[in-house]
């Protein structure tokens, strides 16, 4: 009788236990870099493996304590715990925390014509300069992702016998509608990637897609660090995520005027002004300076955080479709959009 009563007392704690947590331990694989996705607005997403999956898939929501570094490859353990209702619309059901990192390996990427943004410049003949379509090549899941003029699209291809030739299936993608312009160059864009085979000739910056008579089906540029920089200054950016959490962040914006290295912007409260300096991706921020408005709530939270990211001397940044990214130690920071 007794052990038939410990029985069923294990059983119920158990049970209890389950039900009340609602926690499971996960073994996760996650990927050396980080790719632009779409949750509530534009942001990157880590690429994990559960235990026994082939295929990389993104991951839309934080691991808590867990500090990603971009180059390394991670076998982790986590935490997944159901989330408690209600559920805000824009949340997970789950909520993830770090117990162990089993292990991170680093990963060199080969350079060239992977893992680069490539900007579409010619299609069938014709020159392309809106900057609309482009491309990034993954040879290690072997797809190659991007904008098509419109809409996000995602290809798997395999690679054939001879070097850097390669036979793509059908894409996938989103399904926004655009004005005319964007819609007509999406499906010639479309039309021209689905199921061929290319070869992939690099030269310098221009990368370029050849059918079997050796014909240049699709042109693309990598862009220079003059090139990005004329991008981005030609632009306003809005702060549209604040430490992966995306939302309407007011006045908060960033404008950069690169002949005179300056850079200026609202906090979120108060308007700031300064220089910056650049290294490659890196880039730091020098005497930033705000005026002195009082802040309350939300604005005054924003405007530390904008303010300590500025102030910070070690930040890379990035350009992904129509985001300018800032990382501090891999993980992304602050987001900004372009607006009007």
């Amino acid at each position: 009788m007794m052990k038939r009563f410990k029985c069923m007392y294990v059983f119920v704690v158990v049970l209890v236990s389950a039900f009340t947590y609602g926690q499971e331990s996960l073994k996760m694989f996650v990927k050396e870099s980080k790719v632009p996705c779409q949750g509530v607005g534009p942001m990157e997403c880590l690429q994990v493996k559960y235990d026994k999956d082939k295929e990389w898939q993104l991951f839309y929501d934080h691991i808590e304590g867990f500090n990603f570094e971009k180059g390394n490859r991670y076998e982790i353990m986590v935490t997944r715990t159901k989330r408690p209702e209600p559920i805000p619309a824009d949340a997970s059901s789950y909520q993830y925390k770090l117990k162990s990192i089993i292990s991170k390996t680093p990963v060199n990427t080969e350079k060239g014509i992977y893992n680069t943004k490539m900007i579409l410049t010619q299609l069938n003949g014709k020159k392309i300069n809106s900057g609309k379509a482009f491309i990034t090549i993954n040879d290690e899941t072997g797809t190659i992702s991007g904008k098509n003029g419109c809409n996000n699209f995602n290809i798997k291809y395999t690679k054939l016998s001879s070097k850097n030739q390669i036979k793509t299936n059908s894409p996938m993608g989103t399904l926004m509608a655009c004005d005319d312009e964007s819609m007509k160059l999406e499906q010639e864009f479309s039309a021209a990637i689905t199921k061929k085979k290319f070869k992939i000739v690099k030269k310098n910056n221009t990368v370029q897609f050849k059918n079997a008579k050796n014909k240049v089906v699709m042109e693309f540029s990598i862009p220079t660090q003059d090139q990005l920089w004329s991008f981005i200054e030609k632009n306003n950016w809005k702060l549209i995520a604040l430490e992966n959490v995306g939302q309407d962040y007011g006045r908060a914006s960033i404008k950069f005027n690169v002949a005179e290295k300056k850079v200026s912007g609202n906090t979120g409260c108060n308007n700031f002004s300064g220089i910056y300096e650049t290294n490659g991706d890196h880039i730091s921020f020098d005497k930033v300076a705000s005026t002195r408005m009082a802040c309350i709530g939300e604005g005054n939270e924003t405007e530390q955080k904008v303010l300590s990211y500025l102030n910070n001397k070690d930040l890379r940044f990035d350009v992904a479709d129509q985001t300018l990214n800032f990382y501090l130690n891999d993980k992304l920071v602050m987001m900004f959009g372009i607006t009007k």
